[in-house]
């Protein structure tokens, strides 16, 4: 069984830390994993864990717009969460999940999200290859080879992580996206700025856009969690934070994601 959870709209050091608590919950009290969604509020652009914040962003930028910012503990590239349904998977050891390598569980989960793009009328697939043709802060502008496309444009972008409680994954569904914002978010040249914005206007992408009408958070979620289940072959079962799951995220938002230290980290 696993659990599933909408916390709604939180801010981005909130969020990263209400996934590390479902992880952390699940290796500490035994509860099932979880499939998390949720939203970003005010939008956020989240850099990688091996990013430097002091080096790519634009802060001054990221306040004209009124966008938070946060480090993630995974890796990748910096992803502006706006207009998506933001999900996680949370799953602890043991698990028959934890027994395969990091890209093969990472594609597994990433098939479930597939399936729900399906479900909504879509056809994606995994990109083939890595994208080199241009050097990019942002996830979106770069797929690779383990990301979601539909018509060749990246429509979803994830990232995983291991350590010694188990496994988080959590990824970006684009329902809608201005291409334009997310590259005002970096520190760049006028000349980069635009040539950037031109290629990510050709490689990124949203389900409203390529399935051809309005879809949003709400019919996402209910696919996501049809797809899910065919994936996993378990039934998830709508849930709620418990008291020790708040309880661990107010701390870690307290102590490390809402931090100069965490976010600023060389």
């Amino acid at each position: 069984m696993y659990r599933f959870i909408n916390t709604g709209k939180n801010n981005g050091a909130m969020n990263m830390a209400i996934d590390e608590a479902l992880l952390i919950a699940q290796a500490t009290f035994g509860t099932p994993p979880v499939l998390r969604v949720y939203e970003f509020y005010p939008p956020t652009l989240s850099i990688g864990y091996f990013q430097s914040a002091e080096k790519e962003v634009d802060f001054e930028n990221l306040k004209t717009l009124g966008f938070d910012f946060v480090r993630r503990p995974t890796g990748g590239r910096a992803v502006l969460h706006d207009k998506e349904l933001t999900y996680s998977i949370t799953i602890a050891y043991p698990n028959k999940i934890l027994e395969m390598n990091l890209l093969e569980s990472f594609r597994f989960l990433s098939k479930g999200i597939i399936n729900a793009i399906k479900i909504l009328g879509g056809d994606a697939d995994f990109s083939k290859s890595e994208d080199r043709e241009i050097s990019s802060p942002s996830c979106f502008a770069s797929p690779t080879f383990s990301d979601i496309l539909m018509n060749g444009k990246k429509v979803v972008g994830s990232a995983q992580m291991r350590n010694k409680f188990g496994l988080l994954q959590h990824g970006s569904i684009l329902y809608k996206v201005n291409i334009d914002e997310i590259f005002r978010c970096f520190r760049l040249s006028e000349e980069a700025r635009r040539k950037l914005t031109e290629v990510g206007k050709l490689k990124i992408s949203s389900l409203s856009d390529e399935l051809k009408r309005e879809v949003g958070f709400n019919e996402i979620k209910e696919a996501l969690k049809k797809g899910m289940e065919e994936v996993l072959e378990e039934e998830i079962i709508e849930s709620t934070l418990t008291d020790d799951e708040l309880k661990i995220a107010s701390d870690l938002y307290k102590n490390k994601y809402n931090t100069v230290d965490w976010n600023f980290r060389k």
